[in-house]
C-alpha cells in the first residue's frame, strides 16, 4: 500500500529503554544528556528525538542541531529525520556528536564522544542486518523446514560473529548495551522463524507445509510475556509475528476473524500489564486502519481490557473519526470527472452495487491489482453492479494515457486535487490501493473492502447484494 510520500512496510520504529528491572542494569537519576550534530539533506525545519515523549528539535539551514534533554534510563533511542530514523545508544549524562547525510544514514554517519564505540557498531550492525536479508524472498520462504532452519541459523551466526569481531577491533561494549544486543539477536531469529509458515503459504498457496512437531520449540527459550523485554529493540516486532503465527496455526481459532483471534490470544496469553496494554493498542490501531467494521466489534471488549488511559483515549478518538464510515452509514457523496469529461457523482449511481478502486498510475500495488480487477469485471457482468476506478494522480494526462493504453474497463473517473480531494478526506484514505463497496441504497457496506485479488470479494459479489 502506498502513501503520498512513503511505503509502509513491516518496520516498527519505537523507543527502547533499559532500566533497573534488568540484570546488571543501573538506576539513574534524571541527568542532562546532550547530542549535537549536523546532517545534510534534512527535509524540514525540525527533527524528532524519541524518548518517553517526542521532543521536536530545530535544525538550522546548514543541518546543525542540538538535543539537550534529561534522561533517566539507558537504552537505544531514536532520532527521526522525517521518514528516516537513526538509532542512538545513550546512558544518562552522555555527550555525543554525530554527523552524516540523511540519504546514507547507515553508511555515512559517524559518532564521536561518549559511547561512540557502541553507536558506530549499531550503524554497522543495522547495515549488516539489511544486507543479509535474502535477495529472493520467494525462494527463501519456499525452502523445506530443514533448509530454512539452516539458513536462518547461519544468518544469526554471521551477526554474532560480526559483533565479536567488532569488539576485538574496537574494544568491549558497555555491559547494558551488550545485553541489549544479545537479546535483540534472539528476537531477530525468532521473528523470521515465526514468519516462515505464513510466508511459505503465501508464496506456495497450492502446497501444504507440514511442520515438524518440534518446529516451534525455540519459543520455549524465548521470553514471550515480559514488561522488561519491551525495552529490547526487536521485542515489539516479535510480538506482532507471534500473534500472526498463533492466529494462523492454532486450530481452535481456524474460523475466527483474524483481529478477533489475535484479541483472544492477547487476553488469554499475556499477563504483563504493559505488554498487554501495548498489544491491545497496537491491534486496535492496525484494525482501525484495515477495517472499521472489525474494529467496531472489538471496541467494547478493548475498552474493558485496556488499562492504559492514554492508549484508550487515542483509540476511542480514532474510532469516532472512522465511525461515519461504518457499515450501514450513508456513503459520503463525491463528484469526479469521467474519462470523457463529464461530472459523475456517487449519488447518481444509487440503485446499483458500487465497487470502487482508488488508485494512481505511479502506484505499484495498484497496478498489480488491475488484472484481477479486469477478471472480476468479466466475471460479474450485471446491470445492478458498477465497477468504478478513481485516480488520485496529480498528472491528469498520465491517467488519461494509461486508461486508453490499457483499455481499462468500468467507469473511469479522475479526482481533482489528488490527496487533498474531498474523496480522500471523506473516506479517510491514507494509502492506496483502497477499495470501497457501496450498497444499492447508497449506504456503506465496507469502507475498506477486500481487494480484487482476494477470494473474499468474489464471495461478496456472488451473493448479489454485497451485504
Amino acid at each position: 500500500m502506498f502513501t503520498p510520500r512513503k511505503v509502509i512496510g513491516l518496520i516498527i520504529i519505537s523507543v527502547f529503554l533499559w532500566t533497573s528491572c534488568q540484570k546488571n542494569s543501573k538506576v539513574f537519576k534524571p541527568t542532562t544528556t546532550i547530542i549535537d550534530g549536523q546532517f545534510t539533506s534534512i527535509q524540514g525545519p525540525v527533527i524528532i528525538f524519541q524518548g518517553k515523549n517526542e521532543i521536536k528539535v530545530p535544525v538550522d539551514p546548514s543541518g546543525k542541531f542540538r538535543i539537550d534533554t534529561k534522561l533517566e534510563a539507558a537504552g537505544v533511542y531514536k532520532i527521526s529525520f522525517g521518514f528516516d530514523a537513526l538509532s542512538v545508544f545513550l546512558i544518562p549524562g552522555d555527550k555525543i556528536s554525530v554527523t552524516g547525510d540523511v540519504r546514507t544514514l547507515l553508511s555515512g554517519t559517524k559518532f564521536t564522544g561518549d559511547h561512540a564505540n557502541e553507536n558506530n557498531f549499531l550503524l554497522s550492525f543495522e547495515n549488516l542486518k539489511q544486507t543479509s536479508q535474502p535477495s529472493d524472498f520467494q525462494s527463501f520462504f519456499s525452502q523445506s523446514e530443514e533448509e530454512f532452519i539452516t539458513a536462518i541459523e547461519k544468518r544469526t551466526n554471521d551477526l554474532n560473529q560480526h559483533q565479536q569481531e567488532y569488539q576485538k577491533q574496537n574494544g568491549p561494549f558497555e555491559t547494558i548495551f551488550a545485553e541489549i544486543i544479545s537479546q535483540d539477536l534472539k528476537y531477530d531469529e525468532a521473528i523470521v522463524k515465526l514468519n516462515f509458515p505464513i510466508y511459505h503459504k503465501y508464496y506456495n498457496p497450492d502446497q501444504s507445509l507440514q511442520l515438524s512437531d518440534t518446529y516451534d520449540s525455540f519459543l520455549q527459550n524465548t521470553e514471550i510475556d515480559s514488561d522488561e523485554s519491551l525495552m529490547v529493540p526487536n521485542y515489539k516486532q516479535f510480538l506482532g509475528s507471534y500473534l500472526e503465527y498463533k492466529a494462523e496455526t492454532d486450530s481452535t481459532l481456524e474460523n475466527t476473524p483474524a483481529a478477533e483471534a489475535k484479541f483472544n490470544i492477547i487476553k488469554s496469553v499475556f499477563q504483563s500489564p504493559n505488554v498487554k496494554d501495548w498489544l491491545l493498542y497496537d491491534l486496535m490501531s492496525q484494525t482501525l486502519d484495515m477495517s472499521v467494521n472489525n474494529a467496531a466489534s472489538l471496541i467494547k471488549p478493548y475498552n474493558d481490557l485496556q488499562k492504559n488511559e492514554e492508549y484508550k483515549l487515542e483509540i476511542n478518538n480514532r474510532f469516532r473519526q472512522w465511525e461515519p464510515l461504518l457499515k450501514g452509514k450513508t456513503a459520503p457523496d463525491f463528484v469526479c470527472t469521467s474519462i470523457d469529461g463529464k461530472n459523475i457523482s456517487l449519488k447518481s449511481l444509487e440503485g446499483k452495487l458500487v465497487y470502487i478502486d482508488v488508485w494512481a498510475t505511479w502506484c505499484g500495488p495498484c497496478l498489480r491489482e488491475l488484472p484481477y480487477l479486469e477478471k472480476l469485471q468479466n466475471e460479474f457482468k450485471r446491470d445492478d453492479l458498477t465497477f468504478v476506478s478513481i485516480s488520485i494522480d496529480e498528472n491528469k494526462t498520465a491517467w488519461q494515457n494509461m486508461v486508453k493504453e490499457k483499455g481499462m474497463k468500468g467507469l473511469q473517473l479522475f479526482s481533482e486535487n489528488a490527496w487533498s480531494s474531498p474523496l480522500v478526506s471523506s473516506y479517510m484514505i491514507s494509502g492506496i490501493p483502497r477499495f470501497i463497496l457501496i450498497g444499492k441504497d447508497g449506504n456503506i457496506i465496507d469502507a475498506n473492502a477486500p481487494r480484487p485479488s482476494s477470494p473474499e470479494i468474489r464471495q461478496i459479489l456472488s451473493a448479489g447484494t454485497g451485504s
